[in-house]
C-alpha cells in the first residue's frame, strides 16, 4: 500500500490516514486478535518521507473506541514491529482514556497527523504487513 500528498493547514485539520478493516464479513465486525493469537504487527516502511513533525502513527481502532484510539508512533523508515504489550503503544495524553481491548479491533491505520498551520507532507509504502503471533 502506498500513499503520498499533504495534510490540511486549516485550524482544525485532522490529517490522513490509511487503514483497512481486520474483519470485513459484513460491515465493519469486530476482530478478535486474542483467540486468533495475534499480539501484534510487523511491516517495512519505504518510500521517501515520513513526517519528522508529527511521524507516522499505527492506530487500532476498537468497537468501543474509535476516536481514542490506541497507536504506536513511528518516525523512520525501515522494518518495525508494534506489539500490543510495548510500552510505546499507547493513548495520547489529550485522549480519554479507554481499556485497551484487542477482543474488539475494527481497523488497523497508518495516521498522519496534522500540525495547522502548516502542512504536513508524506510519501511512503506499507510493505509485507504480518500478523505476529508468537
Amino acid at each position: 500500500m502506498c500513499t503520498s500528498g499533504s495534510t490540511g493547514t486549516a485550524t482544525n485539520a485532522w490529517g490522513a490516514g490509511l487503514g483497512f478493516e481486520l474483519n470485513d464479513t459484513g460491515g465493519q465486525q469486530p476482530y478478535n486478535a486474542t483467540s486468533h493469537g495475534v499480539k501484534g504487527f510487523c511491516f517495512q516502511l519505504t518510500g521517501t518521507k515520513i513526517p519528522p513533525s508529527t511521524g507516522l502513527r499505527v492506530a487500532f481502532t476498537t468497537q468501543n473506541n474509535n476516536d481514542n484510539a490506541y497507536f504506536e508512533a513511528v518516525t523512520t523508515m525501515g522494518q518495525h514491529t508494534v506489539l500490543f504489550t510495548d510500552p510505546t503503544f499507547g493513548q495520547a495524553t489529550w485522549e480519554t482514556k479507554e481499556t485497551w481491548d484487542p477482543t474488539t479491533i475494527i481497523l488497523l491505520q497508518f495516521q498522519i497527523p496534522a500540525a495547522p498551520p502548516t502542512a504536513v507532507p508524506w510519501d511512503f509504502c506499507i510493505e509485507g504487513l504480518t500478523a505476529i503471533t508468537q
